[in-house]
């Protein structure tokens, strides 16, 4: 491109020169400005001189052709740059970051390195250690016997199996059930109960009320006719018959107390007075009739009455539901899944009915173990036989015992599992179908799984004694991440802290 000297004039046009913009600097000495065609006055453009610049003043665009903005070298990007056309904010930081910076700088390096030492001077260490300690014995790799609790739970539907006998008698009309209470622990041959044969009937009853009405109403006409306050023992025991009437008649009226115990006292101070007056008026041959009216009446019906005593030693109980002759500790492991099932539904197998006329008089429950027939509901379970849970009964009043599993069949996608509990028998008494829940949890020993080894079939681990190593056999209980739960066949040998070989 070529430019027009100092002093030409404005043909410089004609003779191919181009009019570039003015220069932004004043022109030298000798110089003058090139001319230029008026223009309409246009906003200031971007360019060379920078953002937002404005020309010099006079400075107008080429004829005929409009302005260029001249490209100017890349600045360089740099923060602390100051450009003469693009003025930048003051920096906050001090003009040299670099000696701001590097105290700190140099501190974190110096923490680093250091932390860097001691890890490497402690990784170098506990080689060292190991090197030394399989130097001293390449061939032999212990572990410390550590302890451990395993824990799940099963549940499913169950029957209870009671060490009971039912008593039964033919051709009974009427049980007098006064001798005991019901749930009394008694002994062989304590008086149960009383029962009638068939050809009593209550009119024997009837008779005997109408006898002893006729012998009370007798002697209070005598003792209307007695000076009772001459008679001091008389005295007494009409003093005790209204005591003990009153008292009866507070607990009618809601008074706390036992109404059956204080109908009792009642009694026996009624009684205690008729016999005094009995002997006070054996003379009386009207009240003697009486008295002997009601003793034939007793005797007519002692004919139709039966003692039963107890044939062992156990817990009374009057009420039966009809399993009791089927359900016994003695005969419940001859049933499979299906059979207990459908006795849990309430259906009595065919050898629990009675004969004819034959009626149930009471059950004797005996003290000890007992057992639980249970549906599990995980059929896939695999009890071990001998392994001992904690039951949780659910009733009316849930009960928690120790039952250990005696047996174990499966038949028709069905688990029966059957436990053996060694406790008191008073809590399931009256409970025959229930829920059940069983939990495990057994205190075991842990080893590494690599620890357990064969000998003669026999599976244990090599315990690492002052005076030697002994092979000790164990019950695997499970194994779990490399790690054996076990339960040793013999106590005090191995324990917590004992030390194992690893092969």
């Amino acid at each position: 491109m070529q430019t027009p000297e100092s002093g030409y004039d404005n043909q410089y046009e004609e003779r191919g020169f181009t009019a570039v913009p003015q220069s932004p600097y004043p022109p030298e000495q000798g110089y003058q400005q090139p001319y230029y065609a008026p223009q309409p006055e246009q906003a200031p453009q971007p360019g060379a001189m920078g953002q937002g610049a404005v020309p010099p003043t006079g400075y107008q665009p080429p004829y005929q052709q409009p302005y260029q903005p001249i490209p100017q070298p890349q600045q360089p990007q740099n923060e602390y740059y100051q450009s003469a056309y693009q003025p930048q904010q003051p920096d906050p930081f001090p003009q040299n970051r670099q000696a701001y910076q590097a105290p700190r700088q140099r501190s974190y390096n110096k923490l680093n390195m250091f932390l860097g030492i001691f890890i490497a001077l402690l990784a170098v260490a506990l080689i060292a250690i190991a090197v030394m300690q399989f130097a001293a014995n390449p061939q032999v790799h212990t572990a410390l016997v550590g302890d451990g609790t395993l824990g799940s739970s099963y549940t499913g539907e169950a029957l209870i199996v009671r060490n009971e006998t039912l008593y039964t008698e033919k051709g009974i009309t009427q049980i007098d059930y006064s001798a005991v209470k019901e749930g009394t622990s008694v002994t062989r041959g304590t008086n149960v109960c009383t029962v009638y044969t068939s050809g009593f009937s209550s009119k024997e009853w009837t008779k005997l009320r109408d006898f002893r009405a006729q012998i009370k109403e007798y002697q209070l006409l005598l003792l209307s006719t007695t000076n009772i306050e001459a008679d001091s023992q008389l005295k007494r025991y009409n003093s005790s018959v209204l005591e003990r009437a009153q008292e009866t008649q507070s607990l009618v009226q809601g008074a706390h107390g036992s109404l059956l115990n204080q109908e009792k006292l009642l009694s026996e101070a009624i009684s205690e007075r008729s016999y005094y007056l009995k002997q006070k008026y054996a003379e009386d041959q009207k009240l003697s009739r009486l008295y002997d009216d009601e003793k034939m009446q007793l005797q007519r019906i002692e004919t139709w009455t039966k003692q039963f005593g107890a044939g062992d030693t156990g817990i009374v109980s009057f009420y039966t539901d009809g399993f009791e002759r089927v359900l016994t500790t003695s005969t419940c492991d001859m049933y499979g899944p299906d059979q207990v099932l459908d006795m849990y539904k309430g259906n009595l197998p065919a050898t629990a009915t009675l004969e004819r006329n034959e009626i149930p008089v009471y059950r004797l429950v005996r003290q000890g173990s007992w057992k639980v027939l249970m549906l599990c509901s995980d059929t896939s379970w695999t009890p071990e036989i001998g392994a001992s849970y904690e039951l949780l009964i659910e009733s009316f009043d849930n009960t928690r015992v120790s039952a250990q599993v005696e047996g174990v069949t499966r038949a028709g996608g069905k688990l029966l599992v059957r436990l053996s509990v060694n406790s008191d028998v008073t809590p399931v008494l009256y409970v025959r179908s229930c829920h059940v829940q069983l939990s495990e949890s057994v205190y075991t020993l842990t080893v590494p799984s690599a620890s357990l080894t064969d000998s003669n079939g026999q599976i244990g681990v090599v315990v690492v004694q002052p005076d030697g190593q002994y092979f000790l056999p164990v019950n695997v209980i499970n194994q779990v991440n490399n790690e054996a739960y076990i339960i040793p066949m013999l106590d005090n040998i191995l324990s917590v802290g004992s030390t194992v070989l690893v092969f």
